[in-house]
């Protein structure tokens, strides 16, 4: 069998959304793992090996010329038929020692620019990574079709050597395990202290500015002063600090519920009437088409990325962008028009599960590695 690699910075990545096509490839390949393993952390991944290699997310020369020479050590050593880079730095180091140690096929997947958002040198110079990932690359999958029209516009891939798989998303969606669950529902309200009268909002993903939780926090302000009923639920990691001293969770009362990160989204997704993305930047928005499975109708940002995910008006509402104005006008249209809601949460189920059904990307994976590795 040929031997691959799958590069991430964070473990939690892999097992977040590559589980479904690692247990695919390794039908086929022996498929390692390469991630910063410094904490312990053990994966659930169907995989041969979990090597460390000390790769960290922000930018730090020394730190990522560490990185570096060791990804070159570990290849050198491996001798792997191909490396698969998801995520930005992992990325850039991956594909460069991929190629100073000359693994014949290199890939690496794009899920979303963070210079998007930036302008100045800060854009040119990350603008300028991203081109040289996908230059030492052999080829590049995009996770959204509107992110490839930008990435194409901003000359940072080719098209002849970009593509999207089937109708996009890194992972698709479990159709098994998001589903609608009465159970869970009622559960995890019953848990969190919600009566089955209040109306809830989710944000389920990182915490930090550039997901738009700041706007979606000043935006339940003015939707909880007109409708008494409704609550907000923030689930993830606080990576920006704005919940550590508990301000946020006293001015709002019990109408806001903080909840850490979690291995059973699904339960959360449950519990909620609406999910909200208002996210600055996105390369497609996975937990869209889960809330989507679910039964959720979705109020996200209108950017590229998104736009794939949520088909406006139809399987939800998109807003202008860091408008915390539109954010909350859309929020009070989804409790106000019941109607319209279940409409768009109809929709979205049965697009989650006809068009972006795990089993069915996980394949066209395979038969991808199968036609590059022939």
């Amino acid at each position: 069998m040929k031997r691959i690699a799958f590069i991430v910075s964070a473990p939690t990545t892999a097992d977040d959304f590559l589980h479904g096509h690692i247990a695919a490839l390794s039908e086929h390949y022996h498929v390692d793992l390469v991630a910063n393993l410094s904490d312990g952390y053990k994966t659930s991944l169907k995989v041969e090996h979990e090597i460390h290699a000390p790769i960290r997310r922000n930018i730090h020369l020394w730190h990522d010329l560490v990185a570096l020479v060791t990804l070159i050590m570990i290849f050198a050593d491996k001798r792997y038929d191909a490396v698969h880079s998801i995520t930005p730095k992992a990325g850039l180091l991956a594909m460069i020692a991929a190629g100073i140690t000359r693994v014949p096929v290199r890939f690496h997947t794009f899920t979303g620019q963070v210079w998007a958002t930036r302008s100045g040198l800060s854009r040119w110079l990350l603008r300028l990574l991203d081109q040289l990932t996908h230059r030492f690359s052999t080829y590049s999958l995009i996770d959204s079709h509107s992110q490839r029209s930008f990435l194409i516009k901003e000359k940072v891939v080719k098209q002849e050597k970009s593509s999207v798989l089937l109708n996009g998303s890194i992972s698709g969606v479990d159709i098994e395990r998001f589903r609608p669950d009465g159970c869970k529902r009622d559960f995890t309200r019953a848990q969190h202290g919600v009566t089955p009268s209040e109306f809830v909002f989710l944000f389920l993903g990182r915490i930090n500015a550039e997901k738009g939780v700041p706007e979606l926090i000043s935006a339940f302000r003015t939707v909880s002063r007109i409708c008494p009923a409704a609550k907000l639920m923030i689930v993830g990691k606080d990576e920006s600090g704005m919940f550590a001293d508990g301000s946020v969770e006293m001015e709002f009362a019990e109408k806001l519920i903080r909840v850490d990160y979690t291995r059973e989204p699904e339960f959360y997704f449950n519990s909620a009437d609406v999910f909200c993305l208002p996210s600055h930047r996105e390369g497609f928005g996975s937990v869209l088409i889960e809330a989507a499975a679910c039964g959720l109708s979705s109020i996200a940002s209108n950017i590229y990325g998104i736009s794939d995910a949520v088909i406006d008006s139809e399987t939800g509402l998109l807003h202008a962008v860091k408008s915390e104005v539109d954010l909350s006008e859309k929020m009070l249209v989804m409790i106000h028009q019941s109607g319209l809601r279940h409409n768009m949460a109809s929709c979205a189920m049965q697009r989650a599960r006809r068009e972006f059904s795990a089993s069915a990307l996980e394949k066209s994976l395979v038969d991808f590695y199968g036609n590059k590795l022939s």
